[in-house]
């Protein structure tokens, strides 16, 4: 593209890309309940989400929507399952708008 300008940094082996040069990348982190903090991350179990859009999708759209199982309702297609973030749940949206469907309800489904 023109006008665009790329910095690429260079990061030598063993150092920290941030601005502490690396000091605070070996100390543990102590939050203010007093427990240590390490790498690990729980994260939440995905939520289950129920997304109806009006009209019946054919195949070919379906398979824009691989992590959730589609059923026709009425003259809708209900498309049901879990989804790991709120981002994934974006993207689901971004995607029914590029494919130019009515999102019509989008429903959080209790813990099964």
């Amino acid at each position: 593209m023109p006008g665009l300008a790329v910095r690429i940094r260079h990061v030598s082996k063993g150092s920290h890309a941030g601005s502490d040069n690396g000091a605070a990348a070996g100390r543990p982190v102590t939050p203010a309940g007093g427990e240590h903090v390490t790498g690990a991350r729980h994260d939440p179990p995905p939520h289950r989400y129920q997304i109806r859009v009006r009209g019946r999708l054919d195949p070919t759209i379906r398979c824009a929507f691989p992590a959730l199982q589609a059923r026709v309702s009425g003259g809708d297609t209900v498309l049901t399952g879990p989804l790991p973030d709120r981002a994934a749940l974006y993207g689901v949206l971004a995607e029914i708008e590029a494919l130019g469907l009515e999102l019509l309800e989008v429903r959080r489904l209790p813990p099964v």
